[in-house]
């Protein structure tokens, strides 16, 4: 058989070799590589206990020592890539802006870089006595000092280098030598995979090209060894990646011809031809026909056909029984396998975290398109997240599914695998299910090319890639509804069993969090010991034995757990810190600034990281915040005991008392009383919300309660007990607007008790004043004023005259409230001096209205006036609405006693409109009743509609509001109106 000469090399491969600054040779961006300034003295290295190591050859990842770095989030890590793609030379802010961005770089480029150059040198800092910092500046810019030989990329190009010339020297065992180790420094994934930016795709393309290259010298080196069968073994999944390469195709062909597969040779000929011809317009190479014109001398019949035995394959599994729940789940996947339109996308993918049920979900759905599909149903379980074994191999799936079509020879390349098994399904109507995919790498050469195929994925990831290549449809499962839940155990246990003991299993299905693989556990353990349901529930309330509750003995798959672990096992190591990290936060959800305290990284980076790990199921994005399910806390919880040092623990958790001390101490009016306590400032960068006037505080406090009290508990807990009772007195506001005086008094008694612990007299008075309102709220005066009175007593040992004002002030109105007025008088005429002493406008301010109040129960509406009118002034000046509001009360009820209805409307409707967008539902009902009766004669029936707009106007006096004072008139205020019904808003 005769052979022409090899296809030479393109000119630039044959051109001049040189070696730049990063030891490249031919084709190197020079833009990166050329240029710079050489840093004075070579390289600055870490010590060799901890010496820094830098792979580019795939995904980036640097080490010292043995740990591997966290180099933060995807534009912090192309800031390092790029640094170190430039060791030993200086890069400047341009072209690391440039190298990030390109020409769409944003006006905060500059910024953001600083902040991912901060993190690196965080990331990079080395324990005390170490070298100088790997990361240096000057006024020119940035350098990474890094041994060469400590960079993947610069060793395989000096490798390459000395197997070029073994090669020159005609030494080629040398050179296939030196080719295999310069090949073995690229690392599975594209060269720097995931990191943004033009510098990252230049290099990648670059580090390809590369590899290619080395590849086929080594290749043309093999040939000339007469070792064809190894060149052959090799380059398919290398022509498959690159399909209009014809020196590749050349050297392919060669070396199927010289393993005695020329037909092989001639199909893939025959293939690159069509190709060629059907993307490009153009022929192959006269070099190449020449080379297939040989030998199809030496095999004139050409490739023999691949035998295919026909069959009709029936793989799904058993479904899970009675199928449960999820009716919105199945008709969307339904609807996608059913699509009408030729050009739609066949391909929906189930996805949400372990023990969610999408297996189930999966073999349910299709079991009810089995018919629609009549070549057949393929399953194959991928085995993404096994914790016994790696995930099937796409070329190993391949083989499954070629021998299930009933394939009887197929090829070894996993490229030839590929291109049979799509033409063996592209005109069949097959059912194909992949479930426990682990990435859309691993689905992408088991698609079909095209066809009317339905496949369906399942996975604990995103599989963001399927979305995006293929719009292939995502339904995300969440853990069942309680509905769901008690109707999976009614099927399991029985539903007259779950009928009588209603309460306890709807507790049970709570404390699994709903998910279906805890209910099915807890089902098989309640039906194999019908009395011990109660039992159940006990053995889950305790949190430290849930987990263990929530397992069959010596099965890790029916296992929380294990379905768990499985998860946390595939993160990578950034966010497994992070994942176990978000265990400590004893709320219902976080947001981003919260999490960015929790993990000590800027905000976007944080936010990154949430976004990821929702991405692998393992959070939920709800809104502007993220979701951790019950279970998966716990489990965080426990690897974090495992994986974080206590100390790290409590820092953590530090980091975010403080920023919530920090931002409920954000807001305060310009005469509001001094705080207890000097807030101090969260970590350095850290800018708590902004919270702009009390409406905005309450709503935020609203939103964040479900971790706001969890707060409290766990800064008791730990020990953090400045913290726990500072928390606790900045709920003031929220707690008055949003009346639960339970949780409030509740809460109030852990803060009041960590304030006893460290003996911190202020403290305790301020919060005992407190707790005398929330249990004036709740109806307990006497247990009040007790409070009040002890607050007295600690407040008159420190020598307080603020928190004396605030405790008379309160102690005041609680006795007007049972009806002690005289002693109500003294109190409050002794908080008004007292306030007059301190300058406090805001205290003067309540107890003017107060006094305002007094004398108006007593029908002296005159001298309520008088008080009221300087109070509502006061009130104003220190800008605290809903203390204006109250003073509006209780002069409308003044001028209505003087028989100023007009004026009195007046009062109440300013009244109303303050109290409603500071969210007092109690007195803004006390407005509103005043309102509707102000013109229903006393004695008469029910009150009239409340007065529309035109007759308020018709009626109104002046914005001067009072009439000059006169004489106290006899018209009784009835018995239950003005503030007493809902009790004045109290003093800090």
């Amino acid at each position: 058989m005769r052979l022409p000469a090899p296809i030479p090399p393109c000119p630039s491969e044959d051109g001049p070799r040189r070696l730049d600054r990063l030891g490249g040779t031919h084709g190197t961006p020079s833009r990166w590589c050329a240029g710079g300034t050489s840093l004075p003295g070579g390289p600055m290295l870490l010590s060799p206990r901890d010496g820094l190591k830098v792979e580019v050859l795939g995904p980036l990842r640097a080490y010292a020592g043995d740990s591997e770095l966290r180099l933060g989030p995807p534009k912090q890590r192309a800031t390092f890539a790029i640094l170190a793609l430039r060791t030993g030379t200086v890069v400047t802010r341009d072209e690391l802006v440039d190298g990030l961005w390109g020409a769409s770089a944003p006006p905060t480029a500059v910024g953001s870089l600083h902040t991912y150059l901060s993190g690196l040198r965080r990331v990079l800092t080395g324990p005390s006595g170490d070298p100088p910092h790997p990361l240096t500046s000057s006024r020119r810019g940035y350098a990474l000092r890094l041994d060469p030989a400590r960079l993947d990329l610069t060793v395989a190009e000096r490798l390459a280098a000395q197997a070029r010339e073994s090669r020159a020297r005609q030494d080629l065992t040398s050179a296939v030598a030196a080719y295999d180790r310069a090949l073995a420094h690229w690392h599975p994934g594209s060269a720097l995979s995931g990191l943004p930016g033009p510098l990252a795709a230049e290099h990648r393309t670059w580090m390809s090209e590369l590899r290619l290259s080395l590849l086929l010298e080594r290749a043309e080196s093999l040939l000339s060894l007469g070792r064809p069968e190894l060149v052959a073994a090799q380059l398919p999944r290398h022509a498959a990646e690159n399909p209009y390469h014809e020196r590749l195709s050349a050297l392919l062909m060669t070396a199927l011809s010289r393993s005695g597969r020329t037909a092989d040779a001639l199909a893939h000929y025959h293939g690159l031809r069509r190709r060629l011809a059907d993307d490009l317009g153009i022929d192959p190479t006269a070099e190449l026909r020449a080379l297939y014109e040989s030998l199809l001398d030496d095999h004139p019949a050409g490739p023999a056909p691949l035998t295919v035995r026909p069959i009709r394959p029936a793989q799904l599994p058993q479904g899970v029984g009675r199928f449960v729940g999820r009716a919105d789940a199945v008709r969307q996947v339904l609807d996608v396998a059913r699509a009408p339109a030729p050009g739609a996308s066949r391909i929906a993918m189930i996805v949400g975290v372990g023990g969610v049920g999408k297996t189930a979900l999966a073999v349910h759905c299709g079991h009810q398109l089995a018919d629609a599909y009549p070549d057949g149903q393929l399953y194959v379980n991928l085995r993404g997240f096994d914790p016994k074994r790696p995930a099937d191999a796409p070329a190993d799936v391949l083989h499954t599914l070629l021998t299930s079509l009933g394939a009887e020879a197929i090829p070894a390349a996993e490229e030839a695998r590929i291109a049979l098994w799509r033409s063996l399904v592209r005109d069949k109507r097959l059912l194909l299910v992949f479930d426990n995919a682990e990435s859309a790498d691993q689905l992408d050469g088991l698609l079909p090319g095209g066809g009317p195929s339905f496949t369906l994925v399942t996975s604990r990831n995103r599989l963001g890639g399927l979305a995006v290549r293929y719009s292939a449809r995502r339904v995300t499962l969440s853990p069942f509804s309680a509905t769901e839940s008690l109707e999976l155990l009614s099927e399991a246990i029985g539903g007259a069993r779950v009928e009588e003991e209603a309460t306890t299993a709807r507790r049970l299905a709570e404390l699994c969090g709903h998910l279906p693989l805890a209910l099915r556990i807890v089902a098989d353990q309640a039906s194999a010991a019908p009395s011990r349901i109660a039992d159940l529930v006990a053995d889950l309330e305790d949190v430290r034995r849930r987990l263990d509750t929530l397992e069959i003995p010596g099965d890790k798959l029916a296992s929380v757990r294990g379905a768990l672990s499985c998860s946390y096992a595939k993160l990578h190591t950034e966010d497994a810190h992070a994942f176990r990290l978000l265990g400590l936060f004893p709320g219902g959800s976080i947001r981003p600034e919260t999490a960015a305290a929790l993990l000590d990284v800027p905000e976007p980076a944080a936010t990154e990281t949430l976004r990821s790990l929702a991405a692998q199921n393992l959070l939920e994005a709800a809104g502007d915040r993220y979701v951790i399910h019950d279970l998966t806390r716990i489990y965080a919880e426990e690897a974090c005991r495992g994986g974080e040092t206590a100390a790290s623990r409590r820092r953590s958790l530090e980091r975010v008392l403080r920023l919530h001390v920090r931002t409920l101490s954000r807001y305060r009016t310009s005469d509001e009383p001094p705080l207890p306590f000097t807030a101090e400032d969260g970590a350095a960068g850290r800018e708590p919300p902004r919270l702009t006037d009390r409406q905005a505080l309450v709503a935020w406090c609203a939103r964040d309660w479900e971790n706001l009290g969890p707060l409290v508990r766990t800064a008791q807990r730990i020990g953090c007990h400045d913290a726990a009772w500072q928390l606790t007195y900045l709920l003031f506001d929220y707690f008055c607007a949003a009346g639960r005086p339970q949780d409030w008094a509740d809460t109030l008694r852990i803060g009041l008790r960590s304030a006893e612990l460290i003996g911190n007299r202020r403290a305790e008075a301020a919060l005992r004043n407190h707790l005398g309102v929330a249990h004036s709220r709740l109806g307990q005066h006497s247990i009040a004023v007790e409070q009040w009175e002890h607050g007295l007593r600690l407040a008159e040992e420190a020598d307080d005259d603020t928190l004396r004002t605030s405790l008379l002030g309160n102690l005041a109105a609680a006795l007007r409230e049972g009806g002690d007025v005289p002693a109500a008088l003294r109190h409050a005429e002794r908080a008004l001096a007292l306030a007059r002493r301190t300058g406090s406008v805001y205290h003067r301010s309540f107890c003017l209205d107060l006094l305002c109040q007094l004398h108006l129960e007593q029908g002296a509406f005159t001298r309520s006036r008088r008080y009221g009118v300087p109070g509502l002034a006061a009130a104003r000046r220190c800008r605290d609405a809903l203390l204006e509001a109250n003073v509006l009360i209780n002069l409308g009820l003044a001028e209505r006693g003087l028989g100023d209805a007009a004026a009195a409307e007046r009062c109440f409707q300013e009244a109303l409109a303050l109290y409603v967008p500071n969210g007092d539902r109690p007195h803004e009902a006390l407005a509103l009743a005043e309102l509707a009766g102000i013109r229903r004669p006393a004695g008469t029936g029910p009150a009239q509609e409340r007065p529309t707009e035109a007759g308020t106007r018709e009626g109104a006096v002046p914005s001067g509001l009072l009439a000059a004072p006169g004489a106290d008139d006899p018209l009784p205020v009835p018995a239950g109106r003005g503030a007493a019904s809902a009790g004045v808003r109290p003093l800090r």
